[in-house]
């Protein structure tokens, strides 16, 4: 049975226990975006869906990309009836667009795939495809103190992420703790480094934790 310590999403067994564990509710998460019938939006990393299906019901034109093909299948599962939907197996590398193709970009649990370099690349070309205005928000383990310093933060870790996954956090602490050394988190100054560079302006930041982050962005 996978603990989350995996990084292989082509196990179906990660995405279960993702699901299970660490996705948690994204309502809160998706009123950010206060999607209507105007917009098209593209989720990077959309997972099971969820944010798709509740942007749908607003009205919106819905594209996911997705590497893991048991997550796709649930999306579509959630978005059988939808006409204004696309899903696409790609990994963030992989994955393009014409300019000014969506009014508004999600990026949730999915940039601390990337390195830091491939960060980069993305922002810039998620700069592209937004319309004049557009929107981006990304939530991630994105740290508010310097990345270097991770081992001597890792007591405010435990802290607030003891409070933040509440009962969970003595069976997810291990799949966090490989995120935070075995893939590529970012620290708040690196991501907006790379906003401002590509040309966002940075509208909001939400940090309930030492450790998770959220940034909404404009084009």
């Amino acid at each position: 049975m996978n603990n989350g310590t995996s990084t292989d999403w082509k196990q179906a067994d990660l995405a279960a226990w993702y699901n299970k564990n660490m996705r948690g509710d994204i309502t809160n998460y998706a009123a950010l975006f206060n999607f209507n019938d105007k917009d098209h939006l593209l989720d990077l990393g959309c997972g099971d869906g969820t944010l798709l299906a509740l942007a749908a019901q607003k009205g919106a034109q819905v594209t996911g990309v997705d590497m893991a093909d048991v997550q796709l299948e649930l999306a579509r599962q959630k978005l059988q009836g939808c006409k204004n939907a696309t899903l696409l197996q790609r990994t963030l590398q992989e994955v393009d667009f014409a300019p000014n193709s969506f009014t508004k970009i999600s990026m949730r649990k999915a940039i601390h795939h990337l390195t830091n370099d491939e960060k980069g690349l993305l922002i810039d070309k998620i700069h592209h495809w937004l319309t004049p205005g557009g929107i981006l928000i990304i939530e991630d383990m994105i740290l508010s103190f310097a990345l270097h310093r991770k081992d001597e933060k890792l007591p405010c870790l435990d802290r607030d992420a003891a409070q933040f996954y509440a009962g969970k956090w003595p069976q997810v602490r291990d799949a966090v703790l490989t995120t935070l050394y075995k893939e590529f988190p970012c620290d708040l100054a690196q991501l907006t480094h790379h906003l401002l560079f590509t040309g966002f302006t940075i509208t909001r930041i939400l940090t309930p934790t030492c450790f998770y982050t959220t940034v909404i962005a404009e084009k």
